[in-house]
């Protein structure tokens, strides 16, 4: 069988931002590869339980150096067991006698930052633009933590947690917005749509939705329900959704508990984002339609487009007001 054609992703996210590589808790003793703006990278942690992030390719034959193991701080190939540490330097040839002289160019390091249950990377070529975003109260509660490899670009799962009318159809039995309709029906709603250079707030009754760039999207209602969703885009057409959904208050930080199920309501939104995407790589995006409800998502393509772009300039804040029948 061959290979699915990889289609470049028609709003690419920035290339100079903080993204999500891992959970905290799924790097531990071993490995973890990732692919990350199409980068095969090694995470692993140091001698100190720092994490660290190498490209994942050893200089020496190419083999990816996720396949070895880690000891004493360091990163073994398991070809030819060249090791290196957390900076990317060659530490250790093994068929090297005494008296020769380790000659190794460096594997390139990527910047880690680890905070809010997530090991984070910088993907940019320069040194980071300050730490990532913070999740607002992350230590005041417990969290469930999940991720979900999607087989679509970043954008139609960002568009789609903001999206304000799709939950009627889209999450029979699952959705507050579905259960009201079947009950009386669709009424006249009216959101509040604001947006800054970096950001985009959509405000309804009983919802709130955020997105920040370059990929966090959190869903609120309330005090009794919020997830924060990281969408980070792995190679052309294919992303990973990584959710952190706010369970009770604690006394004191607790790690999340990571799920390994996916929850039904994102399976619902995965049939629909992939479904999307296959028609967008046949057929390119010229067939798009918009409407009044569209204006969340395509305020969020502006940001995205943006984001994207380093000369871009300062995007003055702007605010309006969406009627719907939802």
């Amino acid at each position: 069988m061959n290979a699915p054609t990889l289609v470049a992703d028609r709003v690419p996210l920035a290339k100079d931002a903080w993204y999500v590589g891992v959970a905290s808790t799924q790097l531990r003793d071993a490995p973890v590869a990732i692919t990350l703006q199409g980068a095969p990278i090694v995470l692993f942690r140091d001698a100190d339980g720092q994490a660290q992030a190498l490209h994942d390719r050893c200089p020496h034959r190419g083999v990816a150096l996720s396949l070895g193991t880690v000891s004493d701080g360091t990163i073994a190939c398991a070809y030819h067991g060249w090791r290196f540490d957390g900076a990317g330097r060659c530490r250790h040839i093994p068929s090297l006698r005494e008296d020769q002289t380790i000659k190794s160019a460096p594997v390139r390091r990527y910047p880690v930052a680890e905070q809010d249950g997530y090991v984070w990377l910088w993907t940019g070529t320069d040194e980071p633009e300050g730490a990532p975003l913070a999740i607002d109260g992350f230590d005041r509660f417990q969290w469930l933590q999940g991720a979900m490899e999607l087989a679509c670009e970043a954008i139609l799962p960002i568009e789609n947690n903001l999206d304000i009318c799709h939950a009627a159809f889209t999450h029979p039995n699952m959705h507050p917005q579905w259960f009201r309709v079947q009950a009386v029906g669709f009424l006249p709603t009216r959101y509040t749509v604001e947006s800054t250079a970096t950001a985009l707030t959509v405000t309804g009754p009983g919802t709130h939705l955020r997105f920040d760039v370059p990929d966090r999207v959190t869903v609120a209602s309330g005090d009794a329900f919020r997830l924060v969703l990281h969408h980070v885009p792995t190679v052309a057409g294919r992303c990973i959704q990584h959710w952190l959904l706010q369970r009770g208050p604690v006394e004191t930080p607790q790690p999340p508990l990571w799920s390994s199920t996916e929850p039904e309501i994102l399976a619902q939104d995965r049939a629909v984002l992939e479904s999307a995407q296959r028609a967008y790589a046949l057929e390119g995006d010229a067939f798009e339609q918009s409407v009044e409800a569209d204006a969340t998502t395509l305020a969020a393509r502006r940001l995205i487009a943006l984001a994207a772009r380093p000369d871009a300039r300062e995007m003055p804040e702007t605010r309006r007001v969406v009627s719907v029948l939802s």
